[in-house]
């Protein structure tokens, strides 16, 4: 005997399905996340649908409607704007949808962040260490919260070593738009003597582009980075467990909508080379 999944369906009333809306799924960031999203949902019964927005409000709104539908029962939202505008209405519908990797400004909804004040400071405070004073940083667009905060992070622990900001630039995740941003960067003076990079590939662009004598620190930890010719040192966040709290946060809220437990996991430093690297 095997039992009805239609009929359980229908009985509680659920899909048992799940929506996962990430950015962009050819980044290893978004990946390993969905990835510890699937084996949590799975672990509780359900199936989870992966959706690439590609940062547009476009392809939100058709996931909103899925989870207005019932096709799928919550949604796990990377948001691509700051603002709540379309997400707001879930609330107060009571629809079942948590944030991941970023929040929403105004929008008390369930949440899991990785801390990227704390990260951005493990890398300025590793650099401080070996010698550094001039230290540049390359980050992404302001109205994605990570961005802002690694910015932040950056300035705090400038000031807190007594040193001035650097050159920064900011620049879209985008390998040769990242390479463009840091040669801006590195024509300005004084010259960085290192640099900390937002995400993954805002380190590969500034690889690039970076003089051999310029040590880059990167957001985001990846499994090439021990092959490269330079070592990079990393800050690497816990993206499966991100994506298993989530899905454990849209569970909760599922069972009892109206949560806003906010979940902030803590990044490492992963030191990569010897000298002033």
């Amino acid at each position: 005997y095997r039992p009805s999944v239609l009929a359980r369906n229908l009985k509680h009333h659920r899909a048992y399905a799940l929506a996962l809306a990430v950015g962009d799924l050819a980044d290893p960031f978004w990946s390993a996340l969905a990835l510890g999203a699937q084996q949590e949902a799975e672990h509780h019964g359900y199936v989870l649908v992966v959706s690439h927005t590609g940062e547009t409000l476009d392809k939100e709104r058709q996931l909103l409607e899925m989870l207005r539908e019932r096709r799928v029962d919550g949604l796990i939202l990377a948001p691509a704007h700051l603002k709540p505008r379309h997400l707001a209405p879930l609330r107060s519908e009571r629809r079942p949808f948590v944030l991941v990797d970023r929040t929403i400004d105004g929008l008390d909804v369930p949440s899991v962040v990785t801390d990227s004040v704390a990260g951005v400071r493990l890398a300025a405070d590793h650099l401080v260490s070996r010698g550094h004073r001039q230290i540049g940083y390359l980050g992404g667009p302001a109205h994605i919260t990570t961005f802002r905060d690694r910015l932040a992070g950056y300035r705090q622990a400038m000031a807190a070593h007594g040193l001035p900001a650097g050159p920064h630039a900011v620049s879209r995740s985008d390998l040769d738009e990242a390479r463009k941003a840091a040669e801006r960067l590195f024509r300005r003076r004084p010259a960085a003597t290192a640099v900390i990079t937002g995400n993954l590939w805002l380190t590969m662009g500034t690889l690039r582009a970076a003089p051999e004598d310029v040590v880059v620190v990167g957001f985001d930890d990846f499994y090439l980075a021990d092959l490269l010719r330079r070592p990079v040192t990393t800050v690497a966040q816990p993206v499966e467990d991100l994506g298993r709290e989530a899905v454990r946060l849209l569970l909760e809220e599922i069972a009892s909508p109206g949560g806003n437990r906010h979940v902030v996991l803590p990044p490492r430093l992963i030191v990569r080379g010897g000298g002033r690297a």
